[in-house]
């Protein structure tokens, strides 16, 4: 089964000078069937050789470097912060030093420093952007809870902020993983509607999906796992076609299981390298037994058998003899 919790990494364009403007990128990035995109914002500095630009200048190069060096940027940004405590960059010095952290891994101290940051600097253009990492944060630690809050508060600092639309996606993802199924329902569907050319939308769908079947309401599941599939290379295409085929199989009835068959038969042609195969000739071989086609039930057992270690060989083995075939 897939390991739906895997978060990406951001990619930044950044255009130094000795006049810095503000910029930003949008790049997707995509890894186990998340997408995600991400950017940067960056403040106006003030005299062309002022030590503290000089040090920032250096910090921000550190930090944007291919690869980046988080722990040089990040003493530099601190240092500025010490040395310079009036600089027209301290706020996006202590922005970028958190970023650093959770860059790193360091989630509870990305935490406490946006934190700080948020709240010495509550007027700085990048308290959006320093609640959205805080949430990230506290989401990749488990607290689902205290997520939710961060990005709302992302959202509310700067509606049209640079990460608005994953800070939405987030506030249903961490309903989700919190177990909030309504509340996640609520949350994604307000996304479909508001964000429609966001690249979350696949994953918005899927979710949505999922918040339903979780809940056995495998009617109103189909139709968001079918709209994962309008986005061309979705990297949930085959755990949407696979949910498909579950909800179909939940439905029952001839003609639902009949539907069913034609699903995992989709993934199993399809995405033959998904981690879903073996579940879904598992439940492939349950709906021909359920339809009471022995025959048919017996070839997907087969094929199944012939995947060495999956743990579905036994209950679907178990499944089709004690239905009868």
């Amino acid at each position: 089964m897939k390991t739906m919790n895997a978060l990406s990494l951001p990619v930044f364009a950044v255009v130094l000078g000795a006049a810095l403007s503000a910029c930003s990128s949008t790049t997707p990035v995509v890894a186990e069937g998340e997408g995600e995109g991400e950017g940067e914002g960056e403040g106006e500095g003030e005299g062309e050789a002022a030590a503290d630009e000089v040090l920032f200048q250096v910090a921000l190069a550190l930090y944007s470097a291919a690869p980046p060096d988080y722990v040089g940027a990040q003493a530099k940004f601190e240092q500025l912060l010490t040395e310079f405590p009036d600089s027209a960059r301290i706020d996006n010095a202590a922005y970028l030093s958190g970023r650093c952290s959770y860059e790193l891994a360091d989630f509870a101290g990305a935490i406490a420093s946006l934190t700080s940051m948020v709240t010495t600097y509550p007027t700085s253009p990048f308290v959006d952007q320093a609640q959205y990492f805080i949430g990230r944060s506290q989401f990749r630690l488990g607290d689902f809870t205290s997520a939710i809050v961060a990005f709302a508060a992302s959202i509310a600092a700067d509606p049209a902020g640079l990460y608005v639309d994953n800070a939405a996606y987030y506030v249903g993802r961490s309903h989700y993983e919190d177990g909030d199924l309504a509340a996640a329902r609520t949350a994604l569907a307000a996304f479909e509607t508001g964000y429609p050319d966001s690249g979350y939308l696949d994953n918005v769908r899927y979710y949505l999906g999922r918040a339903f079947f979780n809940d056995g309401l495998f009617a109103e599941a189909v139709g968001p796992f079918a709209r994962v599939l309008e986005t061309a290379g979705s990297t949930y295409a085959d755990n949407a076609v696979y949910y498909t085929g579950r909800s179909h199989y939940g439905l029952g009835g001839a003609a639902n299981l009949r539907a069913s068959v034609d699903d995992f038969d989709l993934l199993e042609g399809s995405y033959v390298d998904s981690q879903y195969v073996d579940n879904a000739l598992h439940y492939e071989a349950r709906a021909y037994t359920d339809l009471n086609d022995c025959p048919n039930a017996t070839a997907a057992l087969t094929v199944l058998e012939g995947i060495v270690g999956s743990p579905e060989i036994a209950r679907a083995q178990r499944y089709v003899q004690n239905g009868g075939c």
